[in-house]
């Protein structure tokens, strides 16, 4: 495992993520269930070119380019599933920011051009005798900073506008699994945050202390790992089984089939683009909220699969399958998966798995990819982000460049024993603030990692939600002249701050009472296959994030490779290099749910 300082350039694309759509030009899809993949493999799906393409536009070309990813024939309900790559067959596809035509669905330019790559990130919603999905274009930015949103699929008739793209990627094709999505609740999905922040706590323990990340900045998503496991527990029998369910926090399958989708379910739902008349221009301000989260299982071609297992897979993580060849090209393999995971990430991990990582012995690899990016709803002042001393856990000071806010009433103090923190905001449609990031400033940083439980994380947060609901609180005025006050304003000063950490999480795993699952002879995942004895060969998680004046951008990606009997020589250690940060801890959460999206802690903002 690894923290990293330097990341490679990334795209200018990669900057946001939110809900976009599409004009007039959609369409209504095809709601014939797609047929089940059988038991002895996952299905292959054959590519071919649609049967006749519309032109939205007189006189518009009726081919795709040869280099867009060729769609298939038909394209169904359910085939569009999170992270499954389409193509538009149209041209001139208008994208919107809500799933409707209406006024105030906003048209957003420039219109998709035939043969336009599109990842899909949402969807289906049918509305205004339309079936829409949230969609990412390739290679195409859309003004104002947009990157995502919501398109038709097909016209009134079906005849259809966007496609199933149906080799994507060189080594990579796509198979679906239609299923009804599970019923999401509430209380499902606040139960499962609970697991995935006790998940996430006893795992920061040991990252820790990990010999790789002592002294370092560290950076994971507790809902990324949990959920990238849980997909390999849906295949787990017996003694295997069980000790997952115990890392995992969950009290067997039941609580993560309806626990996962459910708390997916309201996730989904911060991820946004809204609009605000600026007063100065006259004009409509686009914002966003962007928090997008893919699954994908990705199988070796002809490989048996489990009915049951498949349907497992896509109805609790909407994921699809893709093909792929670990026994002939597993070089190639590794590319497919690495590219579906940097197209999910907006270009933020270009490559999750190394040469070592995927060989001719993995079958399965298993993957979740959370996104994230949001504006500050109280942001930084512009021009105020000056040097400033902050001094490092070993004493030392040194200046580093330090973000100026004034609070109002937007930004309480909470204290407590041996521990201050506070509660910034997201900025959400409509006003609304359902996203944070909670910093929480030790006086001892390594004392209080070491006493830190869920039941006193859980009071901390209780208490920084009474001090805020404190400071709204508006007091009638003494004098009949005053004016009314509240408790206190707020002057933060934060360092801006830039982590990437990657880390091995199998000897965490194992520590943490997860050992069938790694070993070649113990481990029982026959609910996934009984061609090949199949164990988890690693497990690994990459995340990064920065912190500046308008806000935060986030990713994180896991991977969970099932491999069979068999060695292919020694695996080197990949290269370690560290970026040091300053000594607060910060989490990412859902106030709904109360899940950790992201966590971590900040040491030394210089080293960037």
């Amino acid at each position: 495992m690894r923290t990293t300082a330097h990341r490679p350039p990334r795209p200018a694309s990669a900057v946001i993520v939110l809900l976009v759509g599409v004009a007039l030009v959609a369409a209504a899809c095809d709601t014939t269930p797609s047929p089940t993949p059988s038991a002895a493999a996952i299905p292959a799906v054959t590519p071919s070119g649609p049967s006749a393409t519309p032109d939205s536009t007189p006189g518009a070309p009726a081919a795709s380019p040869s280099a867009a990813p060729s769609p298939s024939a038909a394209t169904r309900s359910g085939d569009l599933v999170p992270g499954t790559l389409a193509v538009t067959v149209s041209d001139s596809v208008r994208v919107r920011s809500a799933p409707r035509v209406a006024d105030d669905s906003v048209k957003f330019t420039p219109v998709l051009p035939v043969g336009t790559s599109l990842v899909v990130t949402a969807g289906p919603v049918k509305a205004s005798d339309y079936t829409w999905y949230r969609v990412a274009p390739i290679g195409l930015a859309l003004d104002d900073g947009v990157d995502q949103g919501w398109v038709a699929i097909a016209d009134h008739d079906g005849t259809p506008w966007v496609a199933l793209a149906s080799d994507p990627t060189p080594g990579f094709e796509l198979a679906s699994v239609t299923t009804d999505p599970v019923a999401a609740t509430t209380s499902a999905a606040r139960r499962q945050a609970a697991a995935v922040n006790a998940f996430g706590l006893a795992l920061y323990k040991r990252l820790r202390v990990d010999s790789d990340l002592k002294g370092a900045a560290i950076v994971f998503s507790p809902y990324s790992i949990v959920t990238a496991l849980a997909m390999a527990r849906a295949g787990a029998k017996g003694e295997t089984a069980r000790q997952m369910d115990e890392v995992l926090r969950a009290g067997g399958w039941a609580d993560l089939a309806t626990g996962v989708p459910s708390l997916a379910t309201v996730l989904a739902r911060r991820d946004g683009a809204w609009t605000v008349r600026n007063d100065e221009s006259g004009k409509d301000d686009v914002h966003y909220q962007a928090l997008r989260i893919a699954n994908m299982a990705f199988g070796q071609r002809d490989f048996h699969l489990e009915q049951a297992y498949l349907k497992r897979v896509s109805q609790t993580f909407r994921s699809g399958f893709g093909l792929v060849d670990y026994i002939a090209d597993p070089n190639g393999a590794r590319d497919a998966i690495n590219g579906w995971v940097s197209q999910q990430t907006l270009g933020r991990i270009p490559e999750l798995l190394g040469p070592p990582d995927v060989t001719s012995i993995t079958r399965l690899v298993l993957v979740n990819a959370v996104y994230f990016k949001a504006e500050w709803a109280q942001p930084f002042i512009d021009g105020e982000t000056t040097p400033r001393r902050f001094t490092r856990l070993d004493g030392s000071t040194v200046r580093v460049p330090t973000m100026k806010a004034w609070g109002e009433q937007e930004i309480p103090i909470a204290k407590g024993d041996g521990w201050r923190g506070t509660e910034l905001r997201y900025l959400g449609p409509d006003g609304k603030t359902p996203l944070a990031m909670t910093i929480i400033q030790p006086t001892d940083l390594r004392a209080f990692e070491k006493s830190l439980t869920t039941t006193r994380l859980g009071r901390m947060m209780k208490t920084i939600a009474a001090e805020r609901r404190r400071l709204q609180v508006v007091s009638d005025p003494p004098e009949a002249e005053a004016c009314p006050t509240y408790p206190y304003s707020t002057t933060l000063y934060m360092p801006k701050f830039g982590i990437d950490t990657k880390a091995k999480l199998a000897p965490m795993l194992k520590a943490m009472g997860m050992t069938d699952a790694f070993d070649s002879q113990a481990a029982d995942f026959s609910g996934m296959t009984t061609q090949d004895r199949l164990y988890i060969g690693f497990v690994i998680h990459q995340a990064n994030i920065d912190v500046d004046e308008r806000g935060t951008e986030a990713a994180a990606a896991t991977a969970v490779g099932m491999d069979t009997g068999g060695c292919t020589g020694a695996v080197p250690l990949v290269e370690k290099t560290l970026r040091l940060d300053h000594p607060f801890l910060f989490l990412v959460r859902d106030l709904q749910t109360g899940a950790i999206l992201f966590m971590g802690r900040v040491l030394d903002p210089s080293k960037r």
